[in-house]
């Protein structure tokens, strides 16, 4: 076992796949790949190399993809990237000579591919606006018939508020929400892609119970039935955890030292690795079929054509960018996007948490410049106030009954999840009235012995000290 084999699938597999397109390449011109690797070892100024990358390079302009047209751009440029660093890796010693070239040669094929007529359009995901995301989480609540769509319903959500890849999400434990002192609730996630640490705000929506963040968390949380660390407890989000890791192959370290002694001998290329079956189905993946079934269910309401897991990311980045008070320096924080050293110097001194709660305020539909309320069981008198804390540990059972701390609620950030749920409660019940988070709502307060005139008026004042 290396370390190449702790990183992550999507890019392991992107490797293989451009090793598959290169071994199709060799297979295409006539030679074997054991030719291809005793000519670049004899290689003694970096020639071969160059050239074999550039016959590489034409082949991937004009080679047809699987529908008959040539392969996006994206495509080509993955594959040229990770052959070129996989036959460097594997034959360096004229990497110092002949890498600015081959760095020259990518940038060609680059250009190429943006201005050919057929094939050179980026396919990028279009982005899902808000409306698109209400339409997507009311069909999720309005057909819902287990809490798996609940689940489902606050993924889409968490994504488009946070600017998040599907796989952010997979290490959201709940440990990791809290509540600061002046009400404002957080989450920390890991951006698995740039493996980086991240606090970003959440604020209740201005305009629309459906598409706040802190109710689907809310709802999300209410119908999980048993205790689990993970905020989503969803199977796809929890496959990408390192539990799933197999163990490492014991090699003594005598002989894996020995065995360098043949490192000039031409590697293999990494063996294919077996495809997964669809109970094992990546996040991406699980989430595009989640968004194409919502989005055939509300077709009606004609969502934006196309939508994918990407389209969240861009969606919310670019209702943010609609503010003109917001500095697009902050928007790329939110979303831990990759900028230059300088920009990410600037970052670290200018970026700070005040930033991103007016990020987080324009998402949410308020003005930037102004704190928006934050509903909480304070607001109530004592007596109202106990009884809401009792059917928030009733809703949320699982997460605050549990001993594991690891599996544990935080008791201020249940508080506030309480008052999310409980705000728009009249609405839920008008828009949703037999669906399976109502009956969850119904059972508590009976067992409480709480009225559902009670609750309702609680919800009518939460709305008024919101408003």
């Amino acid at each position: 076992m290396s370390l190449q084999d702790l990183a992550p699938a999507n890019s392991q597999r992107a490797l293989q796949t451009a090793i598959n397109a290169f071994g199709r390449f060799v297979a295409a011109e006539g030679v074997s790949m054991d030719f291809i690797a005793a000519s670049l070892v004899c290689d003694a100024s970096g020639a071969v190399f160059v050239k074999l990358m550039d016959r590489f390079g034409v082949h991937l302009a004009f080679v047809e993809g699987r529908v008959g047209k040539p392969l996006a751009k994206n495509s080509v440029m993955s594959y040229f990237r990770h052959v070129k660093n996989w036959l460097l890796d594997t034959y360096p010693t004229h990497r110092a000579t002949i890498e600015k070239k081959v760095l020259k040669m990518g940038q060609t094929l680059e250009r190429h591919c943006l201005k050919r007529v057929e094939g050179g359009t980026v396919k990028k995901a279009p982005a899902c606006t808000k409306e698109d995301l209400r339409i997507l989480m009311d069909g999720l609540y309005y057909d819902a018939a287990s809490p798996k769509d609940y689940q489902d319903a606050a993924l889409l959500a968490l994504m488009w508020y946070a600017f998040g890849r599907a796989s952010d999400l997979g290490f959201v434990v709940k440990g990791n929400l809290s509540v600061s002192a002046d009400g404002v609730v957080f989450v920390r996630l890991i951006r698995v892609k740039t493996a980086e640490e991240q606090d970003i705000s959440l604020f209740p929506d201005k305009d629309n119970f459906i598409t706040c963040p802190l109710h689907a968390i809310a709802m999300a949380l209410v119908m999980q039935d048993a205790p689990c660390a993970q905020l989503l407890d969803h199977p796809h989000l929890a496959a990408s955890s390192y539990e799933n890791m197999t163990a490492p192959v014991d090699v003594p370290l005598a002989e894996a030292l020995v065995s360098c002694e043949n490192s000039d001998e031409p590697s293999e290329p990494p063996q294919k690795k077996r495809k997964l079956p669809d109970d094992n189905m990546k996040i991406h993946a699980y989430v595009n079929r989640v968004v194409k079934t919502a989005s055939a269910v509300q077709a009606k309401a004609k969502p934006t054509a196309n939508l994918t897991s990407h389209s969240f990311r861009r969606g919310g980045a670019q209702h943010a960018n609609s503010d003109p008070l917001l500095s697009a320096q902050w928007i790329f924080d939110r979303g831990s996007w990759n900028m230059t050293a300088t920009n990410k110097a600037f970052a670290y001194v200018f970026n700070t948490t005040s930033e991103d709660q007016k990020v987080a305020r324009v998402l949410s539909g308020w003005d930037s410049s102004k704190k928006p309320p934050v509903p909480t069981l304070s607001w109530f008198d004592s007596a109202s106030r106990q009884q809401a804390l009792e059917l928030g540990n009733l809703l949320f059972q699982p997460s605050v009954s549990t001993q594991d701390p690891e599996k544990k609620l935080n008791a201020r950030v249940a508080e506030v999840l309480t008052a999310s749920a409980i705000q728009p409660f009249s609405e839920v019940l008008e828009r949703y009235p037999m669906c399976p988070y109502a009956s969850r709502m119904r059972e508590c307060l009976m067992t409480l012995g709480l009225s559902k005139a009670q609750v309702l008026a609680w919800s009518s004042e939460l709305q008024g000290k919101v408003t």
